[in-house]
């Protein structure tokens, strides 16, 4: 497979926005998000299309510990919930299993756990996200409201069920936004993805695998479609059969979307097939930095030659349990940098006098400024395109879910250096942010990653709401579909036709093997008869 016919696709598709983009009208846009980082990411998008004149209205659950309940960018529709209980329980849950992943390891044994782990989180996501889902098609009010505002397309994020859920009951387009699911990764849903190359989510491995590798790799994904199948869809269909009067799946809701919006790029992502209604995006939301705030810029300017170290594990994990905090900042107070580090809580008491502590940094800001040196991340999808953008290298600490594979890719173009929250100890920590500041290969690697994904004739914010304009101006990209998603197993993989092709060889082989034994077997009658 060469790459000159998706390169010339998306020429045409640059040609046609040039084209087509100044003559788009206001479309009506129905959001319909998932909390945390989830929900920062498709802000980012929402606001571009605000931008562009379209009219658009976020669905957000009365209880949602992310989306505002009042904006001066676009409308909101709540969904009432009684209580904050099942967020709470959402909450407590998601903590409770980051670490007891975080410290499993990466082994064959940790891979399979932590892959059983994450599910089990996701079944406690489901009861999070059920509650919602129910009171809003048990709303009739809430119904006749979005029936009437005549939507245009929904965006989704898959993670949010709802979204597929309420485009089929609407019906209107829809375009997910992301690629986890409630169901696992939906590129292995909507795109042919060899496991002799193309690694599962919580397998920790790259492109290139050796026989126990690929092993692995099936093992791994048969877990997981197993308890997607049989553990997390069956509450999602029962849902659709309630409320949609159909005997359609949750799977067949997410491989009917008109559009998938993926948050990678080829540069950061191996190499993979793909589908002409899977389009990548990933560091969409990356920008030029702004200045800091006086007291940031200060402590960057003071920092001198050696520079400063970004350090920030993400939006779920604001601090980490008091004995590993001490080794991280006794580590930490080694180095010759300064280090800006997102913590909430009590200071270690082993925190030097060149580390300051933030409840929230600009991280953005942080890693376009030219004293940043590396960054030291949980390795979400945010953090990690942030610092491709801007070529910092990076020291990745993985907690849970994908973060593991994002790092591992890092580590595999030789940007990062990954490290287990299992065995970090403060010689480790100084070690590794010594290893990627002062081993130039790691600055150089992350800078030719940083000119590669810049290096594209459509920004991928652009190349995002082209896609979504292209659905609304179709009213839809039915056409773009595979027809593969819809075959069952069988005839997907030709089990039919090699069944048939088996059978004919054998029945053939079976006359052949008769005849010859009826020609040999008249033949040595005949020996017989001449020797009497």
């Amino acid at each position: 497979m060469t790459l000159a016919a998706p390169g010339t696709f998306i020429l045409c598709c640059v040609m046609l926005f040039c084209a087509k983009h100044s003559d788009m009208e206001a479309a009506r846009i129905l959001a319909v998000p998932a909390d945390w980082s989830h929900w920062l990411l498709m802000k980012t998008l929402l606001l571009e299309l605000v931008e562009r004149k379209h009219e658009v209205t976020v669905l957000r659950s009365s209880d949602s510990t992310s989306v505002e309940e009042t904006s001066e960018d676009f409308a909101l529709e709540t969904i009432p919930i009684a209580s904050g209980q099942s967020r709470k329980m959402l909450s407590e849950s998601v903590q409770n299993f980051i670490f007891s992943s975080a410290y499993a390891g990466t082994g064959f044994l940790s891979s399979i756990s932590a892959t059983w782990g994450l599910f089990l989180l996701f079944s406690r996501t489901s009861d999070a996200m059920i509650p919602p889902i129910k009171a809003m098609f048990t709303d009739p009010a809430l119904l006749q409201r979005l029936k009437a505002e005549g939507f245009d397309v929904v965006l989704a994020d898959p993670y949010n069920a709802a979204g597929g859920m309420l485009a089929h009951f609407l019906d209107i387009p829809i375009v997910l936004f992301g690629r986890w699911a409630t169901t696992g990764d939906l590129h292995f849903n909507v795109a042919p993805s060899p496991l002799s190359y193309v690694p599962v989510l919580n397998s920790y491995l790259t492109d290139r695998m050796m026989f126990l590798d690929r092993l692995k790799n099936v093992f791994v994904y048969g877990l997981t479609d197993f308890m997607s199948r049989f553990y997390i869809s069956p509450r999602y269909n029962e849902l659709c059969r309630r409320y949609l009067q159909s005997d359609i799946t949750m799977e067949e809701l997410y491989r009917k979307a008109d559009i998938y919006l993926m948050k990678v790029d080829c540069i950061f992502e191996f190499p993979r097939p793909i589908m002409p209604n899977l389009v990548y995006i990933g560091g969409f939301q990356c920008r030029p930095g702004t200045p800091l705030s006086p007291d940031l810029q200060q402590f960057m300017d003071s920092s001198g030659e050696d520079g400063v170290v970004i350090f920030s594990l993400g939006s779920i994990v604001g601090m980490l349990p008091p004995a590993l905090a001490s080794e991280v900042a006794a580590g930490l107070a080694q180095l010759p940098q300064k280090v800006i580090w997102r913590y909430i809580g009590k200071a270690p008491s082993t925190l030097g006098n060149n580390t300051k502590t933030i409840k929230w940094l600009p991280q953005n800001d942080l890693l376009s400024h030219p004293k940043t040196k590396a960054f030291i991340t949980h390795g979400g999808e945010n953090g990690v395109y942030e610092a491709i953008y801007h070529g910092v290298p990076v020291v990745g600490i993985p907690i849970f879910g994908d973060q593991y594979d994002n790092i591992m890719r890092l580590k595999a173009r030789g940007a990062a250096v990954m490290l287990e929250l299992a065995h970090l100890k403060r010689n480790v920590m100084y070690q590794a942010v010594k290893t990627v500041i002062e081993n130039p290969s790691y600055r150089e690697n992350m800078k030719r990653m940083s000119a590669l994904h810049r290096d594209v004739p459509l920004a991928p914010v652009e190349l995002a709401v082209f896609w979504i304009e292209y659905t609304i101006k179709h009213r839809g990209a039915a056409h773009l579909r595979a027809v593969g998603n819809e075959l069952p197993f069988y005839q997907y993989y030709l089990m039919d036709v090699i069944a048939i092709i088996i059978t004919v060889l054998g029945l053939f082989l079976y006359l052949g093997y008769k005849m010859v034994k009826a020609l040999l077997g008249k033949i040595c009658l005949g020996r017989k008869k001449k020797k009497d």
